[in-house]
């Protein structure tokens, strides 16, 4: 009989011991909860970089678009720096012993795009 009911107080405390304990439970929620926070963390760095990607290659899309205008409508062959209305500026150089070529360079935040063009 006091066999019996040793093992049942063994099996017992088997039976609780095989549970976790609140410390531990509360150390894995702490690591859990540091974790997402660093995850959210580099998920906002990365939403912020694809967005000034976005926002570089509008501006390169406007300096590229001045540029082919350019060739496509033959500008005047004086020579002048203009300011358009997407704050991208356009140079024209003249091309001395040539009325017909002028440099033009195209420029806005940081993009430069130089090619000759012709001219009227």
């Amino acid at each position: 009989m006091m066999r019996l009911r040793h093992a049942e107080r063994s099996e017992a405390s088997r039976a609780l011991s095989k549970g976790f304990t609140l410390p531990e439970v509360c150390v894995a929620l702490a690591v859990l909860l540091i974790g997402i926070t660093a995850i959210l963390g580099a998920w906002n760095f990365f939403n912020r970089e694809v967005e000034d990607e976005r926002l570089r290659l509008v501006r390169f899309g406007d300096v590229l678009s001045t540029m082919e205008s350019l060739i496509a409508e033959h500008p005047s062959c004086a020579d002048s720096a203009a300011l358009s209305p997407s704050s991208t500026e356009v140079r024209l150089k003249r091309i001395p012993g040539n009325k017909h070529l002028v440099w033009a360079v195209v420029e806005r935040d940081g993009f430069v795009l130089k090619r000759l063009v012709r001219c009227k």
